[in-house]
């Protein structure tokens, strides 16, 4: 009754010509209609010809783990056909039972490479499990050609149909999901300038040098360690443990920060995270081998707060079927802490910074089992 050519490996040429090709992925809702057979009837020959192809897909999410896998299989509708004699349900049910079959291996392929996990010769074993998985369904398909008798035996048929739709329930589609890791990191640089503020804006030039920073993310609640290196001049000298700082030195004061912040606003083009936390200033001769300076240091430890405002760039509007999450951004930070040292080396600190930066969660990959239940119907005659 029914004449079947089955595609195993299509050339590139026509993998790559696949985006005009007319195709219907396998549904267990969407069954087959005798309009999806578009192409034209072949002169002199009856039955019908059903063109499908089994293949897989790969996404990497990161160094450390495992690929997305998705397997698939497809119709090719604008290569099939069926003849006006063989325009009735038994056409229909047989050649449903081969798009029946060709997803049962579709999923036995794909829990095959999910357990390949992050194997290094992920790529070479895959294409012998692909290799495998076509042979294997080639030789069923012609046991199932031989005995239905090309879908002629209606017992064998309906036996067939019972058998592949519990093959079906039995071995549940793995769907891929992503989900984002709760930990994040992110890094920037930029440049920094300081604005002294009460005696300290009469003893020090307003220091400006680059900044750098780690952020380490906890769900919203980040870790902040930005180090900050400028430099400056004294305008004013002072005595400090013994040691004297003459006006005219120049200087390289050293800012470290370490702070909690909190992500309280989160949008795919911006976010805002006030924070708090420790500073440390370390202030020392930008000429080191200066002998009349040996040994000189002054250090200050004081509260910190601050807010930082991060412009993303690019789209970055969430998907689920994104294996990354990440983005670029122009970040611009303020903050403010004292500084009670020794006088007039007193005051206040504002910091402004601008700078590059980059900040990234690992989407882990996950696979939840679906378990597809059909209905068979109630004739094919």
């Amino acid at each position: 009754m029914n004449r079947l050519l089955y595609v195993l490996l299509l050339s590139p040429l026509l993998v790559s010509a696949q985006a005009t090709i007319d195709t219907l992925h396998w549904s267990a809702t969407r069954r087959l209609q005798l309009t999806d057979f578009r192409s034209p009837t072949q002169p002199g020959l009856g039955g019908s010809e059903f063109y499908y192809q089994l293949g897989y897909e790969v996404r990497p999410t990161s160094l450390w783990s495992e690929p997305a896998v998705d397997a698939y299989c497809l119709m090719f509708r604008n290569l099939s056909w069926v003849s006006e004699t063989a325009k009735n349900e038994r056409t229909l049910a047989y050649n449903q039972v081969l798009f029946d079959l060709v997803e049962v291996h579709a999923r036995q392929m794909k829990a095959k490479l999910i357990s390949l996990r992050a194997d290094r010769h992920f790529k070479q074993k895959a294409k012998q499990i692909e290799y495998l998985t076509n042979s294997e369904l080639g030789s069923e398909v012609n046991r199932f050609r031989g005995e239905t008798g090309g879908g002629d035996d209606l017992e064998a048929l309906q036996r067939w149909q019972r058998q592949v739709v519990q093959r079906l329930y039995d071995t549940p589609d793995l769907v891929t999901t992503f989900h984002s890791s709760k930990v994040g990191f992110g890094i920037f640089f930029g440049v920094s300038g300081g604005l002294p503020t009460g005696p300290l804006a009469e003893t020090i030039t307003p220091p400006a040098g680059l900044a750098m920073g780690l952020d380490i993310a906890f769900r919203r609640t980040i870790l902040l360690l930005h180090p900050t290196q400028y430099n400056s001049k004294l305008t004013q000298g002072f005595m400090h443990q013994n040691q004297s700082w003459e006006e005219g030195m120049r200087v390289r004061p050293s800012l470290l920060e370490v702070g909690i912040g909190r992500v309280v606003y989160d949008s795919p083009r911006s976010r805002f995270i006030p924070y708090v936390g420790y500073r440390l200033l370390d202030l020392s001769p930008r000429d080191r081998n200066d002998e009349r300076y040996k040994g000189y240091s002054l250090t200050n430890h004081a509260p910190t707060a601050g807010l930082i405002f991060d412009f993303k760039l690019g789209d970055n509007t969430q998907k689920p079927d994104r294996s990354e999450d990440s983005f670029w951004f122009i970040r611009t930070k303020l903050s403010v802490s004292p500084v009670q040292a020794t006088a007039p080396f007193s005051g206040s600190l504002i910091n402004l910074q601008i700078g590059l930066g980059g900040f990234g969660r690992i989407r882990k990959v996950n696979y939840k089992p679906e378990r597809t239940a059909i209905p068979l119907p109630g004739s094919i005659l």
